[in-house]
């Protein structure tokens, strides 16, 4: 489920707290490197193929199961969400995909602007633009530990 107060209850706590971010770049398909611990556990564009939605979908349960919250974020279409979604089904026991509680929900966001590397955005690319404009993504909002 997705809260929809999750921006403004992130910008209004963020201003009573001194706690520091701390950030993690590590390749979600090496099994061999645990997760690092985390509070928030945040995932964003990486659908793109079923084995990185499957990979993710091990991650985000790995991070549940220690108690961490899990947002993932994903544009509409992309090829790893189905896989994705029906490993962490697999996973947490949910079932089928029909009347699944575990699903992307909808929202409005906007595109990037300024540079990007052509890796991410090459020419083309829906999701870059001079000047902001208006973008459908998806989110999934989880919060551990599962039983």
């Amino acid at each position: 489920h997705l809260n929809p107060n999750l921006w403004d209850n992130s910008t209004t706590n963020t201003a009573k707290t001194t706690k520091i971010i701390d950030t993690k770049l590590f390749d979600i398909c090496d099994f061999d490197t645990p997760l690092p611990k985390a509070d928030v556990v945040v995932a964003a564009d990486i659908m793109y193929e079923p084995l990185t939605g499957k990979a993710m979908a091990k991650r985000v349960y790995e991070a549940l199961q220690r108690g961490s919250r899990v947002l993932v974020g994903d544009s509409p279409g992309r090829a790893g969400r189905p896989a994705f979604l029906k490993e962490l089904r697999r996973l947490l026991g949910d079932g089928d995909d029909k009347g699944s509680a575990i699903d992307f929900v909808d929202a409005v966001g906007t595109t990037c602007s300024g540079p990007r590397h052509d890796l991410i955005c090459g020419k083309g690319s829906t999701s870059v633009s001079d000047v902001p404009k208006m973008l459908e993504v998806a989110v999934l909002d989880l919060q551990g530990p599962i039983l």
